[in-house]
């Protein structure tokens, strides 16, 4: 009987002990899940301002690599054909993040073709899983026909006959409603002319195209030409190869480098034939600037960032 209160006092002290203990271990778990959550916490809230400082970084850089890109285009003379169409270029890296462009021809596809067509210069960046690619349409600084009455609607205005007769018809056009008929041909080199009243640059290359139709079922090839007259150097006349016509509407184009010696004192265009005297038709004629180191400037409206697959 004695020995009872003892052995329960004894086993009362054992379940306080073993109390305290799970209470001691149930606290230092809590604390230790607390630590481990803010640790956590601390983890997740570094790797989100690390993927916004990412996110910000890849867009100021996109947005950059547009900029470079067409710096670099307007230092590279011949960049229309040192670059493939739709490839982009191989990467380099700064502070790490990659940095490329690529240029695209929307009109065709083709960048060396047309000195005046616009380009679309693409700039992309990437950091980690951040990517980030924005775009913009460029183009020449001037892009104008230089031509007056180019498209004939005025009928004959501002062209003659260069050893022909020109008249305007109204039945037979590639655009519009009009066109000029060349006829009573006394040459092959007759056809109509149109004296340059807008200023043109010496040593520049221009794009002279016209569309034509040969009043013939044979064949001539249209040939377009420059007269110059300089105070130094004379009458000199400049072309660049020919065009074979029939008699469906044909676009005629050719790149000419026009020069002269001292003061330009006129200067004039011409549509005419390499052989024969057939009477031919003309329309949509212009005359454009084509020299490849124009200033590319932005062109209004084209800016966006790019929708990413």
């Amino acid at each position: 009987m004695s020995g009872r209160p003892r052995t329960t006092r004894s086993r009362r002290r054992t379940l306080r002990r073993g109390g305290m203990y799970v209470a001691v271990l149930g606290v230092a778990m809590l604390v230790t899940l607390i630590g481990l959550s803010a640790l956590l916490a601390v983890r997740v809230d570094q790797r989100t301002t690390g993927l916004l400082e990412n996110a910000v970084k890849v867009d100021f850089q996109a947005q950059a690599a547009v900029d470079r890109a067409i710096f670099r285009l307007n230092n590279l003379a011949n960049w229309r054909t040192a670059y493939t169409n739709d490839t982009w270029t191989a990467g380099q890296t700064f502070d790490g993040v990659t940095t490329s462009f690529k240029l695209v021809d929307e009109i065709d596809g083709n960048l060396a073709d047309d000195a005046n067509e616009p380009v679309r210069v693409y700039g992309r960046a990437t950091v980690g899983d951040a990517l980030r690619v924005y775009s913009l349409c460029v183009g020449p600084r001037v892009i104008r026909n230089l031509l007056a009455n180019g498209d004939m609607e005025a009928g004959t205005a501002s062209w003659s006959g260069s050893n022909c007769q020109i008249v305007a018809r109204t039945d037979d056009y590639h655009g519009g409603t009009g066109s000029i008929y060349a006829q009573n041909r006394t040459s092959y080199s007759g056809g109509p002319k149109q004296a340059l009243t807008a200023p043109i640059e010496n040593g520049v290359p221009y794009c002279f195209d016209v569309w034509a139709k040969i009043d013939s079922i044979f064949t001539r090839n249209v040939q377009l030409v420059i007269e110059t007259t300089g105070s130094d150097s004379g009458t000199q006349w400049f072309s660049n190869g020919s065009t074979s016509v029939g008699m469906i509407w044909t676009h005629v184009t050719s790149t000419i480098t026009p020069t002269w010696s001292g003061t330009l004192q006129s200067a004039a265009v011409y549509v005419t034939t390499t052989s024969g005297t057939t009477a031919f038709k003309i329309d949509d004629a212009s005359l454009v600037n084509a020299d490849p180191t124009r200033a590319l400037v932005p062109i209004s409206g084209t800016w966006r960032r790019e929708v990413l697959p």
